[in-house]
């Protein structure tokens, strides 16, 4: 039986190349976004009888009802890629309390709501989970605190989660982004967080990345070539990290 793959946060961006990356690979990928039609006009762009589902992390209900409607529809589950996310830029001082709790909400909260309603389906055949973190996890960047407290909570909840799946046959991962070539990073310099072309200047790799090798990464977590990988967060930064020039 082909494998089904659930991607959040699926209709554009990097999420909407892991959709396609994985109906390259064999899955029946469920497209997964808070808006209903971006999500259904990305399914037809992914084919191989690829689903829109209207979803938003943030409501239990809606997400317990995507996950329904895929063991009414596809009987199974046998990977989730927990990439809905938004971007709150800010200093703590001007940031207002809301937003750095939405922010949170989106990506922790659903990435847990997600994860807790995947996982009934998850543990009958053995699957995996890829979350997507960030190399704001990692180090500061200033202005961004609600973005890396998420990110660093979502690496975090991976590496616990891996324990507590792992018994199931249940691994659990996670995608580190550098900066990638998405209409999120593009917005990010338009409102001046980022420095643009300088960005790749400041990488070793010379350049910012594309989503298709975000979409390797993720692919790999959740293939069996990465049976013994359990609780990891992938870098996929182009050096970001490891360079002392940003």
């Amino acid at each position: 039986m082909e494998k089904v793959v659930v991607v959040t946060g699926g209709a554009q961006g990097l999420g909407l190349a892991q959709a396609k990356r994985f109906s390259e690979g064999g899955y029946t990928v469920v497209v997964a976004d808070m808006n209903g039609a971006q999500a259904e006009e990305a399914a037809l762009s992914v084919g191989g009888g690829a689903i829109g589902i209207p979803t938003d992390v943030t409501d239990t209900a809606e997400v317990m009802a995507l996950f329904e409607r895929v063991d009414r529809d596809l009987g199974r589950l046998d990977a989730l890629v927990n990439n809905a996310g938004i971007t709150g830029p800010g200093t703590v001082a001007e940031l207002p309390e809301a937003s750095f709790m939405h922010l949170v909400d989106v990506h922790v909260g659903g990435t847990f709501r997600c994860c807790k309603a995947a996982y009934p389906l998850l543990v009958r055949q053995g699957g995996a989970v890829v979350n997507i973190s960030s190399t704001s996890a990692f180090m500061g960047m200033g202005a961004r605190s609600s973005y890396a407290a998420a990110k660093g909570a979502i690496s975090a909840m991976t590496r616990d989660l891996a324990c507590e799946w792992a018994p199931d046959g249940i691994r659990v991962n996670a995608v580190a982004p550098g900066p990638m070539r998405t209409e999120m990073f593009q917005n990010m310099v338009d409102i001046g967080v980022l420095p643009g072309e300088k960005v790749a200047t400041r990488l070793p790799a010379g350049r910012v990345g594309e989503p298709s090798e975000i979409a390797e990464a993720v692919f790999f977590l959740a293939s069996d070539a990465a049976s013994f990988v359990y609780g990891q967060t992938l870098l996929v930064d182009g050096g970001l990290t490891i360079s002392y020039g940003w």
